[in-house]
């Protein structure tokens, strides 16, 4: 692996809750730093029918609100890769136009999705660390207004997705390393934005 590398990079990961803002973020950095190459988690669930997914508790529905839904491994394999100069992100950016923020000699990469923190490797390569919180009915309303595929069914907020939520944060926010961001302000992208500054990002 490309481990010699990670110094070249300012790696940014951004994990919390479902409908925090976490895809918001990630997006506002791609359009603000350069070059900057973005992951998204959800793009590596399993299929539906894949042996690796567990039911929901009294559902007849796949949790994919655990770790194990997804392909961690094959996620950490693309970013190491793209760390190793082999491109795997699923966007990225290096325009150089007036106001965006660089760090000389280095390159910018954001890991955005739900427990994208909570797998160990991901979270050890990170140099910047962000976990949005919401409110439990804050939560449910937002959640509401997503259309997911497979749609969530009846039940499905309650028995996993939340509980699981809990216990995620319950991990994250034993690590002083991960700032909490409240889903319900609008200051994520000036908080990180002035920890970048203080690694060295100043316009380009």
């Amino acid at each position: 692996m490309a481990h010699g590398k990670m110094d070249s990079w300012i790696i940014i990961g951004v994990s919390g809750v479902t409908c925090g803002g976490k895809t918001t973020l990630a997006n506002k950095l791609k359009n603000l730093l350069t070059p900057v190459y973005v992951f998204h988690q959800d793009k590596y669930f399993y299929l539906d029918d894949s042996p690796h997914h567990i039911k929901c508790d009294g559902l007849d529905h796949n949790n994919y609100d655990i770790l194990s839904s997804l392909d961690m491994q094959a996620m950490f394999n693309d970013i190491m890769k793209t760390v190793d100069g082999e491109n795997k992100a699923h966007s990225f950016n290096d325009e150089r136009s007036g106001g965006k923020l660089q760090v000389n000699g280095k390159k910018f990469m954001v890991l955005e999705g739900f427990t994208v923190m909570n797998y160990k490797p991901i979270m050890e390569i990170c140099n910047l660390r962000y976990y949005f919180v919401l409110e439990y009915g804050e939560c449910l309303a937002r959640r509401c207004l997503r259309l997911y595929e497979p749609p969530d069914v009846d039940g499905y907020f309650d028995r996993c997705v939340w509980p699981e939520h809990i216990r995620y944060r319950a991990e994250i926010e034993k690590d002083n390393r991960v700032k909490i961001l409240d889903g319900r302000s609008h200051d994520a992208l000036d908080v990180v934005v002035s920890d970048l500054k203080t690694l060295g990002a100043v316009q380009v």
